[in-house]
């Protein structure tokens, strides 16, 4: 059996001693055991640029470790993503790595789930686990949370998580969880719903954190824009894949009145450069002036259910920040809002204003608004044979086509080259 360890632990610690002695038994048993210290690797963020769908399907563009990984990966029987906890998240290391798994799979939607997930580039997926080390506040929440993410994570991998486990587990134990699989399924909460925002005093001025991999390029500033717009007030937008100003980034968010972060979804959760972001955060935790912040999340997938889970950690950093949590607007099919003509924006644009005005006049989110938004939350059972139909005509596939056909790669959109 080939299994894969990915180990996020940016510096040595007990953790890896922990999988040390996972992999000692693992070996005992005469398995194959690959592990990724990912720490080791030129491995770079994904810029969400979809060459890896467009350009070079199936696999990144980017000269960097995210090739022998994905190779590694998509090889195995089993791969176990590995991280300690930062800020109630694996580190931003493992979500650099996962974010790079994107190339497994393709750009082309079915139905999954009753749910819109990309089509399986692979034949055959790994089976897949979790193992993290926990912080001195991670509670049971935390775990639920994380379970949730990356189960779904799995799901859009063509994969199912079978154990999300702590390192306070015997490693022997979670040896024998490796190599005898344990059918069943999907181990994520049905139907999540919404968190409530709170309302505050009116802020006069507004700090905004766009967690955009293409920067100023992307749709989430495009979003962000319009709710500044309507906010009318002093308002200041930070562009948070400059990593090298992470620094200037936590100081604009310590003297923000009022702050908003908004990121794309990626890998069911936020991009690596967010989490990057949210780990810089850590030592204001506990801080008492620390601002009130909302936050958006807008995806590419039809539906707003697929972010209600990385809402609810949201929702959790803002406790562990001691910031009053003020909502989350989901925003499902987002992908190509740029390329869109005003008369498809304009009521969504209308209503990012409203909230904006909203926030400024009342101090919170207009919760019917972030409805609306928000729709479809998921499709009826009953609309999942339409869909299936939609999905297989050309104008399904013409937005992704066009851009492979401009490049050359059309013929070559179904390529498996980490395949042997």
């Amino acid at each position: 059996m080939k299994i894969t360890l990915l180990n996020g632990n940016p510096e040595p610690s007990d953790f890896d001693n922990y999988l040390a002695q996972l992999k000692s038994s693992l070996q005992a048993e005469n398995h194959l055991v690959t592990q990724i210290d990912l720490r080791d690797l030129p491995l770079r963020y994904c810029i969400g640029c979809w060459g890896c769908w467009v350009k070079t399907p199936g696999q990144c563009i980017t000269c960097d470790a995210s090739v022998e990984i994905g190779r590694t990966v998509i090889q195995s029987d089993f791969t176990l993503w590995a991280a300690p906890l930062k800020m109630g998240f694996p580190t931003h290391l493992l979500k650099m790595a996962q974010d790079k798994h994107l190339p497994l799979i393709h750009p082309y939607m079915v139905v999954d789930q009753g749910e819109a997930h990309h089509l399986k580039r692979y034949p055959r997926y790994p089976r897949l686990g979790l193992l993290v080390e926990k912080e001195a506040d991670t509670d049971a929440d935390d775990l639920r949370i994380l379970t949730d993410i990356f189960s779904r994570t799995a799901l859009n991998f063509k994969s199912r998580l079978e154990f999300a486990a702590t390192t306070e587990q015997n490693p022997a134990a979670l040896a024998a969880q490796v190599t005898h699989p344990t059918p069943g399924k999907h181990l994520y909460t049905r139907n999540p719903v919404a968190r409530p925002g709170a309302q505050i005093s009116p802020p006069h001025s507004l700090t905004v954190f766009n967690g955009s991999p293409r920067g100023r390029k992307g749709n989430t500033p495009l979003l962000l824009s319009e709710l500044i717009k309507g906010f009318g007030g002093a308002a200041e937008m930070h562009h948070i894949n400059r990593i090298h100003d992470t620094e200037q980034f936590v100081q604009a968010f310590a003297a923000a009145e009022c702050a908003w972060i908004g990121f794309p979804l990626y890998t069911d959760a936020m991009p690596g450069i967010v989490k990057h972001f949210i780990e810089a955060l850590e030592p204001l935790c506990g801080r008492q002036s620390n601002p009130p912040i909302g936050f958006l999340v807008q995806s590419g997938f039809p539906e707003a259910a697929h972010s209600r889970y990385v809402e609810r950690y949201l929702g959790k950093l803002s406790s562990r920040l001691g910031s009053p949590y003020l909502g989350t607007i989901v925003k499902g099919g987002g992908e190509g809002l740029r390329s869109m003509p005003p008369n498809m924006t304009h009521r969504l644009f209308q209503s990012m204003q409203a909230l904006g005005k909203g926030l400024a006049d009342n101090g919170c989110l207009d919760p019917t608004i972030l409805q609306q938004i928000a729709k479809p939350e998921r499709f009826p059972a009953i609309a999942g044979p339409f869909f299936r139909l939609f999905l297989r005509l050309p104008v399904a596939t013409s937005y992704f086509d066009q851009m492979l056909k401009q490049n050359g790669a059309y013929e070559q959109r179904f390529a498996q080259p980490f395949w042997e």
